[in-house]
């Protein structure tokens, strides 16, 4: 089996009640726009791990990964890429702060989502798909297969035409 080149990317959707922590860029190509807290996966890490590191480094609190809220897949000119957004717990006491390369951090109410500026339209559906009816697992296997090995099962769940 051939391996192929592709584009990982992850992002962290953390939920509090009707609000969902949005960091507004500060730097690159999506200054000025809002989205989640998101970046690549390095090499040797796990996409999950991936997600805490960028919560982390942009909003300065932790969290614990609760399973998959949503994956995007797309080919860009002949790249595939793959972007896996997790919800993530935090304990309330923690307060988000921006770091690095983000402009403001802040709770918003979904309610608001229609008025700002998003880094793109995946990303607020995305947003807007936190705390969901539907729910998913993880399954660690890593002790028995001797290296990381997780398994997420999505518990249901429908297929929306945009």
């Amino acid at each position: 089996m051939k391996g192929l080149s592709c584009d990982l990317g992850v992002a962290a959707v953390v939920s509090s009640g009707d609000k969902v922590l949005l960091v507004k860029e500060g730097t690159g190509r999506h200054k000025g726009l809002w989205g989640l807290p998101k970046g690549f996966v390095d090499d040797g890490e796990l996409p999950r791990d991936a997600a805490l590191r960028e919560l982390k480094e942009e909003c300065g609190i932790d969290g614990e990964v609760m399973g998959i809220n949503s994956l995007r897949e797309r080919v860009m000119d002949g790249l595939q890429g793959i972007f896996i957004a997790y919800d993530i717990k935090v304990d309330s006491n923690q307060i988000p702060k921006a770091c690095s390369e983000i402009a403001e951090v802040e709770y918003v109410e979904k309610a608001r989502f229609d008025e700002i500026d998003w880094v793109s339209d995946a990303i607020k559906s995305i947003a807007l798909n936190s705390k969901r009816k539907t729910s998913s697992s993880v399954v660690d296997f890593s002790s028995i297969q001797g290296h990381p090995y997780l398994l997420h099962l999505n518990l249901g769940g429908n297929v929306i035409e945009s």
